[in-house]
């Protein structure tokens, strides 16, 4: 039996990704710094740049359904970050309450994601990119994907009417699977390569 090379484990993530729905349109980074309204000592403090985005599918950012949902570059479809949503994804990719980072004054809800925003700042810093696009495939849809891609992702299928745990499980094989073209961003459940 052959082993899973990283170009098959991209080229497989990447066929999810084109089956998942793109539902938010992250499209510029930038203007006045804001902050959560949460203690200082909270990682989700900030202060952060503001999001230029369009929601795509606001049914679907809204549904309770469990999901996987996937970062990428809107221009190289290079997958950055995998996560997945037990409830809604709006919940994940959520609207903050926030305040303007000078003057402590409360703005508008900004569009957040703790794990995502530091990564998303860096690379507008380093390489001005400011395209993304968050994708979502629900559980019950990512079992048929997974089970017409064949091995060794067909082998979740076998967890049946859970869509909870094949997401979880999809989620955990991308991250086993890390590189500079998957999952960059990913820090949990990202396992040393043999």
């Amino acid at each position: 039996m052959n082993a899973l090379t990283q170009e098959r484990a991209e080229q497989l993530a990447n066929d999810i990704y084109r089956k998942a729905t793109p539902v938010i349109h992250i499209h510029n980074l930038g203007g006045k710094r804001w902050r959560r309204n949460v203690p200082p000592t909270d990682g989700r403090y900030g202060p952060w740049l503001q999001a230029k985005y369009t929601v795509l599918d606001s049914g679907l950012w809204g549904d309770r359904v469990p999901c996987l949902y996937l970062v990428a570059g809107r221009h190289d479809g290079v997958i950055r970050y995998v996560g997945i949503s037990r409830n809604r994804m709006r919940d994940r990719w959520r609207e903050s309450p926030a305040v303007d980072h000078e003057t402590g004054l409360k703005i508008e809800n900004q569009l957040f994601h703790s794990q995502c925003w530091r990564h998303l700042e860096i690379e507008l810093r380093n390489a001005s990119v400011t395209d993304y696009e968050v994708r979502c495939i629900n559980g019950h849809d990512l079992r048929v994907a997974i089970e017409r891609l064949g091995p060794p992702l067909s082998g979740f299928a076998a967890l049946g009417d859970d869509p909870e745990g094949i997401a979880a499980s999809v989620e955990r094989w991308m991250c086993n699977n890390k590189s500079p073209r998957l999952v960059s961003w990913n820090t949990a459940m990202t396992g040393k390569r043999k």
